[in-house]
């Protein structure tokens, strides 16, 4: 009976405690009304008095009577503060709006730390491009959208941030490229698919300038593109854009011709749907282009198509699962090289021409999992694969396998310290074989090769007194290539920090430090190919690359008067970034000339050239406001680097395709660089392989300026962006050189291009590009574009000019 006594009590206080209990419930949602996931609603995290909200912005908290102070906050947001006092068993209903905070200070970005955080507090330098700034250049393929940001050029499709990588013949990449915050690069070359990326359902891009092989792997040597995908909100979008031009012929050469009265034109259509529909999140998007060329023999068409599909659980609160589906078909023509210079530059040279049928596939199955303390679990995992088929008989089809798990759990130690720890493994397979008996471009070693890549990584991040922010990561990765592993090369984990410091109340001070490793690509260890006269020949000795990246940087953030909408920062940053192994395409002659099955000849093939050091530093400015009907964003970025060889006059110990070392013809390097009498047992230097007589690296500007001015008013806005990249004062000798120069029309065009660029005294590239747009009504955009307004000639890279002027009328409709 006394035991019966005292659990009949028990129940009744525990009915009693529930009864007092009091619930605060409601919607957070930001100023275009649409719900905010995962805000945060804390009164005292210590006591579990928090909670987080749903991915519709709904949020619910049981506390007992009494008065609080309930804050809610989300990243980007301004905070807010609400005293409210609840009585036994009230239910109190509390709708919040978010504003945004400044807003190009206070931008949202994900890539930094793998988690949401603004960019003023990031550690290291990042920069966001944004959809509008991508669609007011009708940019279809990312690889042209990035070439605007600061610091970042394209050559060939391989991306360079601040000067860490020069020109490699599309292999191997030190930027990590990826989509929706996994890679999109191929398992045979590890070359970025840029065209599969739906530029139609971009949300922003996001790029790290630095080494970020911490958090990203191998890849990140040199920093990180991210492209990000846009979800739907409450309200359907729905939007359908075509355009069409034409090419104008070259200031130079304005007759060309190969066109023969024929215009040279591009079109193309894409469309973009994004709903919710009850618990569904479904995207889809296509586009289809068609480019006639302003080069003879590169006609190009391609198709895409992408959709995704989120599931968001209504009775298991914070998961969601999906799938993610894009299909990517090109073909056409293209040429390695031109002929010569003058109207010759815009023909290919014989040989060279390629015909092309190129198939991609990308399928990603991902689920989220948040709890009410805010811990996150994330495991996704993708597919990969890149058909290449084309005339040559070298193509190949790459199958990549990846997945990745991530858990994230966020700690607030009171009200001066708050933590955030995220570790997780991520691993990949790689499969690369030939389309056929007859294609040779990967038969060296074997038929076939396969590649395993596994890792572990973690980064805890602090925050004290709102101030001072902390950032501790480190991976450790496992390659395997043929058998072949990597645990010499990397035995100890790569290791990151960070630092970032608010001085005042718009005023950040930070640094960070960073390692970064390289593993090569099949393609740079194992391909043999030709490009006309010239062949790339493997090296199985190709050792990886390391290195680190050292930054120290400001941001100041600044506003014309207290009321005024006017504001922008200015961010200045000086770094230092050094490799050890550093890979790059040398010219020699490879192979054995008494074996024919050796491939013997003069061309290129990858090899370690030893250290190399980058200086450098960058200016970034950007503001935007308001005034009567004017709306203006204006961005812009100025970077020096100083890249150099630390061992110019070392010899190079250089590997033929047999793995034996090499023993260099050097009449090929007929440069004041080496002796006046040389035979064929010297050492070569790295040097002698240069057109310049300095240790500056090669396929390098020293100077870049970008900027993005945007202005609206009313139904009209004008758009423009321009570029000054200054003159390469690098590129391998054997393009320049007498002995070439000699048997080959498009070596003697390319050391007349260079003779007379530096004749005209090394000057850089100006390229400007102006749009003009009209809405006749809200949902329909006219847009005029002229690209390259002042008829630059200019290449990237040798022997291949870019686009002269055109002009592009772009339609777009939102229903």
């Amino acid at each position: 009976m006394k035991h019966f006594f005292s659990l009949l009590c028990g129940v009744f206080i525990t009915l009693s405690s529930f009864a007092q209990s009091a619930k605060l419930s409601g919607k957070i949602v930001d100023e275009k009304g649409e719900g905010l996931i995962q805000a945060n609603v804390v009164i005292d995290a210590s006591k579990g008095l928090a909670t987080v909200t749903d991915f519709d912005g709904n949020y619910e908290l049981a506390v007992d009577e009494g008065t609080y102070i309930v804050t809610y906050r989300y990243v980007g947001k301004e905070e807010q503060k609400l005293k409210l006092t609840f009585a036994a068993g009230e239910k109190k209903v509390q709708n919040i709006t978010l504003t945004d905070k400044e807003k190009i200070m206070d931008q949202v970005v994900v890539t930094g730390s793998k988690y949401a955080k603004k960019l003023s507090e990031e550690t290291v330098s990042m920069d966001v491009l944004n959809n509008t700034t991508l669609t007011n250049q009708n940019i279809t393929s990312l690889d042209n959208g990035v070439q605007k940001v600061p610091g970042v050029t394209i050559a060939d499709g391989q991306a360079n941030i601040r000067g860490g990588s020069g020109w490699s013949y599309g292999a191997g990449t030190r930027v990590a490229i990826l989509y929706d915050d996994l890679p999109i690069t191929t398992a045979d070359a590890d070359d970025a698919k840029w065209s599969m990326i739906p530029m139609e359902n971009i949300d922003q891009v996001e790029i790290i300038k630095g080494a970020a092989s911490a958090l990203y792997g191998s890849g990140a040597l040199n920093g990180v593109i991210n492209a990000r995908m846009a979800y739907p909100t409450d309200k359907p979008y729905t939007k359908v854009t075509t355009y069409a031009g034409f090419y104008e012929g070259p200031t130079k050469t304005r007759e060309l011709k190969f066109w023969k009265g024929t215009p040279r034109y591009f079109a193309g259509i894409n469309f973009a749907d994004r709903r919710k529909i009850g618990q569904w999140d479904l995207i889809v998007g296509g586009a289809y282009n068609n480019d006639k060329s302003y080069l003879d023999s590169a006609n190009s068409q391609d198709g895409r198509i992408n959709a995704k599909v989120r599931y968001r659980f209504k009775k298991i609160e914070g998961l969601n699962v999906g799938v993610n589906l894009i299909g990517y078909w090109s073909w056409g023509t293209t040429f390695f090289m031109w002929d010569s210079i003058g109207n010759r530059g815009y023909k290919p040279l014989p040989g060279t021409v390629t015909l092309y049928d190129n198939n991609r596939y990308l399928v990603d199955g991902y689920a989220n999992y948040f709890d009410k303390h805010n811990d996150k679990f994330a495991l996704k995992y993708r597919y990969l694969n890149s058909s290449n088929i084309n005339s040559t008989g070298q193509g190949s089809i790459g199958q990549r396998h990846i997945i990745d798990f991530t858990f994230q759990r966020p700690f607030d130690l009171g009200k001066k310290i708050k933590l955030n720890f995220l570790t997780g493994a991520a691993g990949r397979i790689d499969r690369i074989d030939l389309p056929s008996k007859t294609d040779t471009a990967y038969l060296y070693g074997k038929i076939g090769h396969r590649a395993y890549n596994a890792s572990i990584f973690a980064q805890t991040d602090f925050k004290f007194f709102d101030r001072l922010n902390i950032s501790l990561g480190a991976r450790w990765e496992y390659f395997e290539i043929d058998k072949k592993n990597s645990l010499k090369d990397l035995p100890y984990p790569l290791l990151r920090f960070g630092i970032n410091y608010q001085a005042a109340q718009a005023t950040y001070i930070r640094g960070s430090f960073g390692q970064g490793f390289r593993y090569p690509a099949v393609a740079e260890r194992f391909v043999t190919t030709s490009v006309g006269p010239l062949g790339i020949y493997p090296n199985e000795k190709l050792e990886p690359e390391k290195g680190y990246s050292a930054e120290l940087g400001i941001k100041q953030g600044f506003q014309f008067g207290k009321k005024s909408n006017w504001g922008g920062f200015v961010d200045a940053a000086g770094f230092w970034n050094q490799y050890q192994n550093m890979m790059e395409f040398t010219f020699g002659t490879f192979g054995d000339p008494t074996d024919a099955s050796k491939n013997y000849g003069a061309g290129f093939s990858s090899q370690n050239i030893g250290t190399a050091r980058i200086l450098g530093a960058e200016v970034l400015l950007g503001f935007q406001g308001k005034v009567n009907d004017f709306t203006l964003n204006f961005a812009a970025g100025y970077t020096f680097i100083d890249a150099r060889s630390l061992n110019w006059d070392d010899k190079l110990v250089l590997f033929n395709s047999n793995g034996d070392t090499l023993v260099p013809n050097f009449k090929a390097y007929n440069n004041s660089n080496a002796p006046a009498s040389i035979d064929t047992n010297t050492e070569i230097t790295y040097g002698m392989t240069s057109s310049s007589s300095s240790n500056f690296l090669k396929y390098r500007p020293r100077h870049q300026f970008k900027l993005i001015f945007n202005l609206e008013h009313k139904k009209f806005e004008v758009n423009l962006d321009y570029q000054y990249i200054s003159f390469q004062e690098n590129i391998d000798y054997a393009f320049v050189s007498k002995t070439f120069s000699t048997f080959s029309s498009a070596f003697r065009g390319l050391k007349s291009y260079r003779d007379m660029r530096i004749a005209d005294g090394s000057k850089g590239d100006h390229i400007l590009n102006i749009g003009i747009g009209y809405k006749p009504v809200e949902k329909l955009k006219l847009q005029f574009i002229i690209k390259n307004v002042l008829n630059t000639e200019w290449m990237p890279r040798p022997g291949r000019y870019e686009a002269p002027r055109n002009y592009t009328l772009q339609m777009s409709y939102q229903f």
